[in-house]
């Protein structure tokens, strides 16, 4: 008898070596790029793969990424600042961040330039520079994926009577 034959075995599907369908386990962050340098998005795809993101769509412009976020509601979007089209990065990331509500990662090779004040407006989960490191995109996913906490404003919480 070994120590393991005391604990009786688990019954339905999984018992039968079958994957069990409700697990707890997370989901993959579904994760829309938009970056208007195709070799960059393709390493942005290949690294985000790596960190078990599903990568659900590609942008070169911020009109096309817009109207891609509308349409599939993305967890996370990577942005660059500088995009192919009148948009540029941060106004396609505040439209997106209003309506569909994903967090945000700019990858940018201006992130310490003029237009990081505009960048922080949006309030990203993060601004890398480029190049970047995988480990800090890793990071910043890490980031964008935990659990978001929302303070209360006061006048909400004097209005719930706390």
């Amino acid at each position: 008898m070994t120590p393991y034959d005391r604990f009786p075995a688990p019954s339905g599907a999984a018992a039968n070596g079958a994957e069990d369908k409700t697990s707890l386990e997370p989901q993959a962050a579904r994760v829309l790029i938009v970056e208007d340098q195709a070799l960059i998005a393709l390493a942005l795809a290949a690294d985000l793969a790596a960190m078990d993101c599903e990568v659900i769509g590609r942008a070169a412009s911020g009109e096309a990424a817009v109207a891609f976020a509308r349409q599939h509601a993305p967890d996370i979007v990577v942005m660059d600042v500088h995009l192919a089209g009148r948009m540029d990065g941060v106004e396609a990331a505040a439209l997106i961040k209003a309506e569909c509500a994903p967090r945000i990662i700019f990858v940018t090779a201006y992130a310490d330039g003029p237009d990081r004040s505009r960048m922080e407006t949006v309030r990203p989960a993060a601004i890398l520079g480029k190049p970047y490191h995988p480990s800090e995109l890793n990071l910043a996913i890490n980031v964008a994926t935990r659990p978001r906490f929302r303070r209360r404003s006061h006048v909400a919480a004097a209005a719930a009577g706390n």
